[in-house]
């Protein structure tokens, strides 16, 4: 019997920031990823929203500028949804879509993408270094550096100060901010 691969629901963590005017929407998932959600789009194109959908009062920019994250997705208050209760009581519930539907309606958020495998490349390629000098050094593969600078790999903090810094002579800053 083949066992039943449990795909993991991305959750949304926080917002990063709301164009209210382009209606847009920049997330954390639970994946690491910053995406962003363009509800023009969504709504005008995807969804085909007209007067008769609860979703159409968000097309204003004030009343879509009023969402949070609640339950891990978004969330407006200010659009009231009706919805039957398992005691089959009506209930007044905001107005939510489901973090995988978004997820599936986003992309990756150019403005806070981190391109790890291409900052590796440009200080190899500045250290006149092949792929294969920096594997030999840092302990790894070329093929392993090669995904790396692809964006096909992922890789540990250990693993990423072995490369830089015994394998570019450089060194590691991690920072918060």
């Amino acid at each position: 019997m083949k066992e039943k691969i449990q795909k993991r629901l991305p959750k949304i963590l926080k917002i990063n920031r709301i164009d209210k005017k382009q209606l847009r929407i920049s997330v954390l998932f639970s994946n690491g990823e910053d995406r962003v959600l363009d509800f023009d789009r969504i709504f005008k194109d995807e969804w085909k929203v007209t007067k008769d959908n609860a979703e159409y009062v968000l097309l204003n920019p004030s009343e879509f500028a009023r969402v949070t994250v609640a339950n891990h997705t978004l969330s407006w208050s200010n659009v009231a949804m009706h919805i039957t209760g398992p005691d089959g009581k009506k209930m007044k519930v905001p107005y939510e879509v489901g973090a995988d539907t978004l997820y599936d309606l986003s992309e990756v958020d150019e403005q806070l993408f981190i391109p790890l495998g291409l900052m590796l490349k440009n200080a190899r390629v500045s250290a006149h270094l092949s792929q294969q000098a920096v594997a030999e050094l840092s302990g790894t593969s070329r093929t392993y550096i090669t995904r790396l600078e692809n964006g096909k790999q992922d890789i540990e903090m250990m693993t990423l100060k072995k490369i830089v810094e015994a394998g570019l002579w450089k060194r590691l800053v991690v920072g918060i901010e």
